[in-house]
């Protein structure tokens, strides 16, 4: 492995399915393990997922939960930034008595409230 490393490989924080030895990427972008000597196939899409394993590779289905992880966590981030901004433009609203100011307001909060309903899960606080 340290030669692996010397001759400009990179050693990756993800560990082979098979053999659980770590993952490395050659400077063209393959990954593969050097233990199995088989490529590793980092599928981000699930389609993708039956091909790999046709074509011989071993597929890392760590990689495909972490995206999933990192997309719920986004939602949520989302989520809670725009009831943030609802309260900041309630509270701008309450002492607003300029008809345009307020309508640009209503338009930001209804847009606000439009996404927050496309968002198909809640957190629970």
């Amino acid at each position: 492995m340290a030669d692996l490393l010397r001759s400009g490989n990179t050693m990756l924080n993800m560990a082979c399915p098979v053999c659980n030895n770590p993952i490395f990427r050659n400077k063209v972008g393959n990954t593969f393990c050097p233990t199995c000597n088989r490529n590793v196939l980092i599928v981000k899409d699930s389609t993708y997922k039956e091909n790999a394993i046709k074509k011989g590779a071993i597929y890392h289905k760590e990689q495909e939960n972490d995206l999933h992880n990192r997309k719920i966590e986004l939602l949520f981030s989302l989520q809670e930034v725009l009831f943030e901004k609802i309260e900041i433009i309630t509270e701008k609203l309450r002492n607003e008595t300029h008809l345009q100011v307020i309508e640009t307001y209503t338009m930001i909060l209804l847009n606000c409230l439009e996404i927050l309903n496309k968002i198909p899960f809640r957190r629970e606080k």
